[in-house]
């Protein structure tokens, strides 16, 4: 028998009066270009639509259709991929995510996850009902927590929290043991659960693509350090923050060894400290360690990638420790990159105008 469906009328979704949806799904007779089915028909659950609305009305979000809202994959009517990230283009969202809806964990298919690049600070407790996930990627916001339940999560593959704000892990995270990557790096982590060990990753080794399994760097981890990853390179190795391609030598945040370790590993790179501050109005300053003369570009690129100041343009700065300032008066707020480079390296540096 045909069903009558709920229409989302907040969003103006087209629907047909009637469909073969019963009444836990709505059906779409179109789907916008950034939605994929899989497998299944066009009728659509009803908790994961509300998840989105939710997602979208608590973010201030601009969509006129739930389903606009970043890359989304659907599995026999259920959300099975959203892509979220705040990447500046049509992949992602339109706008920043700063929270997730306590009913996000509704999600209960949703096999990967994709919110980098926000300004989300925490994950709501009905995070750790999502045990269908495989893969989730939080990298660059502002995460101080990732709750005691995260344990829960028996299924997860792939967890990359870097660039992140974490102070600390919980002993659940001990739990994931189908875990094979896990990057940790750029946080501020002064200690390990003691199980950290029994982990089952490969704490030393990289895939077949070159990337890690484990990386650690650019943490305040200098006391009490677990002996799976003491004295291994992944214990002060990040990721390049910008484009995620290549390894960067990023030594812990501990002032009696980090110049010594430095000086043995990759002496010729130059090191860069944390801009600040940052959010920032007007200006953002960042230290850098030059360990011998040379050239170095300095520029400002915008979330599209695009360059939009030069702060110096090959410019020599000397042997010791200097500190650059961009001053951005005459541009908008939002979030950009500090970008330097040298003959052979480059970095990249996320800073967030707020005017």
């Amino acid at each position: 028998m045909r069903k009558k469906i709920t229409c989302f009328l907040l969003y103006l979704i087209p629907c047909l009066a009637f469909s073969l949806c019963d009444s836990s799904a709505t059906y779409f007779s179109n789907l916008p270009d950034n939605v994929t089915i899989l497998v299944g028909d066009t009728c659509l659950s009803n908790n994961d639509l509300e998840v989105l609305d939710s997602l979208i009305s608590q973010n201030n979000l601009e969509y006129s259709n739930v389903l606009e809202l970043g890359t989304q994959t659907w599995l026999n009517g259920r959300l099975r991929f959203l892509v979220a990230g705040n990447y500046g283009n049509s992949s992602g969202v339109n706008d920043t995510i700063y929270t997730l809806p306590e009913n996000f964990g509704n999600l209960t298919n949703l096999a990967s996850l994709y919110l980098e690049w926000n300004r989300i600070s925490e994950l709501p407790e009905s995070f750790s009902l999502l045990t269908s996930l495989s893969s989730v990627y939080l990298n660059n916001n502002v995460i101080t927590s990732i709750g005691d339940s995260i344990g829960n999560l028996t299924n997860l593959y792939f967890l990359d929290i870097g660039y992140n704000e974490l102070s600390n892990l919980p002993e659940s995270i001990c739990n994931l043991e189908n875990l094979s990557y896990l990057w940790l790096f750029n946080n501020e982590l002064a200690s390990l659960p003691d199980c950290f060990c029994n982990m089952g990753i490969d704490w030393t080794n990289d895939d077949n693509g070159g990337y890690p399994f484990f990386a650690i760097g650019a943490n305040n981890l200098c006391e009490n350090i677990p002996t799976c990853i003491n004295n291994t390179e992944h214990f002060e190795l990040s990721l390049d923050q910008f484009y995620y391609s290549f390894p960067v030598y990023s030594p812990q945040n501990c002032d009696t060894t980090t110049v010594e370790i430095k000086d043995i590993i990759y002496p010729y790179q130059f090191t860069l400290s944390a801009p600040y501050p940052n959010p920032f109005n007007p200006s953002v300053s960042v230290d850098i360690g030059v360990p011998y003369d040379r050239h170095l570009r300095i520029s400002v690129l915008n979330l599209k990638g695009q360059e939009v100041d030069i702060i110096s343009n090959k410019e020599v700065f000397r042997k010791g420790n200097q500190r650059v300032t961009w001053h951005s008066e005459n541009h908008p707020s939002g979030v950009y990159f500090l970008k330097f480079e040298d003959n052979k390296y480059f970095r990249i540096q996320k800073v967030i105008l707020m005017k």
